[in-house]
């Protein structure tokens, strides 16, 4: 379209020598003439007429309506003239009001009608349609999109009628597709400010259409109401100039502004109310912080006995009188049954599940009524099922329907070996790759702190870690991606001076929270009692 009126003013009401309507033309301050009922267009005086757009014939298809105010709605008649949008008493025997629509020449292709009910129609050509009011501006600063008709005059009407404003042929339903068919047009202005619908759908449009959309144009205006229209008839019309000039730059997920932290950066962290049974190792960590807490040891160092002490002591950890968390166990190598008896046997200081150790079936069972009188854990019965998608989903199912904040994963080798047998083409590396990218994203979706065993592969030279040879990250087993995704890499390590001891050294060898390394609490296995304790230093 050739129009180069946008920065011409309107000056008054006319007759329409084309039509005979009284005043739907336009007369405007260079002279140009424009009638707003049957589009007849006069050029200024002495004006080159072939540098002007011809307004061609309506398609035989669409009716004839009359300008008028929309006083429910709080639209002005020079509103609606502006826009053409006009109302009909008549149509299948119903008013209507009529949203006249252009294609990309600027004219009348489709007419958009809306009844009493909220029920739309469209008479011509829809594969034309441009965007509500496209043809009024060329270019500019800044470009409101509206969902709607009603928003799109709003939103002008509250500028003065003055200022670039578009709104979306078919809603927010539509959305993306519409903005893509006007993608070069929308690159006439600096900046593309959506003001959707505030509710669900509205917003999740806004979000589709910006992605769509060149990164840095893009704003997303936030209004106190539902739509632009509803700050109108609430007598809040200024909300929406408000929101067109404090509208935010849209970012793609995940990329934030520094400036979105003060309200926050004066906020210290603090040690985490679920603490470690381990003082030294609470000390060195502050806390059982969200996260993936990886844990490793070598064969028949005792990290499965490790775990227990520290579910049964969160089972039993409280503040101000109340829990702080429930804790869930997914123990691959044992069946359910011996990870309850492991529990009441710490509860009782007997290994329970050694039949030389003396015990009555009576004094289990009251011991076992008393240990989980006030306080529960969930188990995972995986009955050799322990495949990537079961383990998500028990997971998922724990942290959300079992309010579980800390899940103990015993161990990640035992899903490894339930995937190499079907999976020949994939390197042990590779399934451990995504085992462990998995469940990444899945504790920080759920907000929850996963602890992680895994096994050590052999260390160079005679000496295993069952021998009493130190734990170093680079010998978790199968892939460096267990230290890399861990946010806390806890080692636990024989005597190496005499590893048939009972002692059992910890080691925090890596802590993402504070930085803080190096040896931590000494603990001495009892087999009688079944348990690791804390002594006082190492020896």
């Amino acid at each position: 379209m050739e129009q180069t009126h946008e920065d011409s003013n309107f000056v008054r009401h006319i007759p329409c020598e084309k039509c005979g309507s009284k005043d739907n033309a336009g007369l405007f301050d260079d002279g140009h003439i424009y009638c707003f009922g049957c589009h007849h267009y006069e050029p200024p005086d002495g004006s080159d007429k072939s540098n002007y757009y011809t307004v061609g014939r309506r398609p035989a298809s669409l009716i004839d309506g009359y300008y008028s105010a929309l006083p429910t709605r709080g639209i002005k008649e020079e509103t609606c003239r502006k826009f053409d949008y006009q109302i009909t008493d008549s149509y299948n025997g119903r008013p209507h009001q009529i949203a006249n629509y252009r294609n990309s020449d600027g004219q009348v292709v489709a007419q958009k009608l809306r009844d009493a009910k909220k029920n739309f129609s469209i008479l011509g050509d829809a594969k034309q349609m441009t965007l509500f009011g496209q043809h009024l501006w060329n270019g500019g600063k800044k470009l409101p999109i509206c969902e709607g008709e009603i928003d799109t005059m709003t939103v002008c009407q509250m500028t003065g009628l003055k200022y670039p404003c578009v709104g979306l042929p078919n809603g927010a339903s539509n959305a993306k597709k519409a903005i893509l068919a006007q993608w070069d047009w929308l690159l006439n202005f600096e900046e593309l400010i959506l003001i959707f619908d505030q509710d669900e759908a509205g917003q999740r449009a806004a979000r589709e259409v910006a992605e769509s959309l060149p990164v840095g144009r893009v704003k997303i205006a936030q209004l106190p109401h539902k739509d632009a229209n509803e700050c109108l008839q609430r007598g809040d019309g200024k909300a929406i100039v408000d929101a067109i000039w404090n509208a935010k730059e849209w970012r793609p997920d995940g990329i934030v502004s520094s400036a979105d932290f003060e309200d926050v950066i004066g906020e210290r962290e603090k040690d985490s109310l679920i603490t470690y049974p381990f003082p030294k190792l609470q000390d060195m960590t502050r806390g059982i912080r969200t996260g993936i807490i990886t844990i490793c040891a070598g064969s028949g160092v005792g990290k499965t006995t490790l775990m227990r002490e520290v579910a049964y002591h969160l089972m039993n950890l409280k503040h101000e009188g109340s829990d702080v968390c429930k804790c869930g166990l997914m123990m691959l190598e044992e069946n359910s049954l011996h990870s309850v008896r492991g529990l009441v046997g710490i509860h009782i200081d007997k290994n329970i599940n050694d039949p030389k150790v003396p015990t009555s079936k009576e004094e289990i069972v009251t011991a076992f009524r008393d240990c989980f009188k006030e306080r529960h854990i969930s188990l995972f019965n995986h009955f050799g099922s322990t495949t990537v998608e079961t383990i998500v989903q028990r997971i998922q199912f724990m942290a959300l329907a079992e309010g579980c904040k800390v899940i103990i994963l015993d161990h990640i080798s035992m899903i490894v070996g339930g995937l190499t047998g079907n999976l020949k083409q994939v390197s042990e590396r590779q399934l451990i790759d995504s085992i462990m990218t998995t469940l990444r994203m899945l504790v920080q979706e759920l907000g929850i702190t996963l602890f992680l065993v895994s096994h050590l592969k052999r260390p160079e030279g005679s000496k295993g870690h069952e021998d009493g040879a130190r734990v170093r990250l680079g010998e978790l087993r199968g892939s460096h991606s267990i230290a890399q995704l861990s946010d806390f890499c806890i080692g636990m390590e024989k005597d190496p001076e005499n590893p048939n001891s009972n002692l059992r050294f910890l080691q925090v060898m890596k802590n993402r929270f504070t930085g803080e390394t190096g040896e931590a609490d000494t603990l001495e296995y009892d087999s009688f009692t079944g348990r690791l304790s804390v002594v006082e230093e190492r020896f």
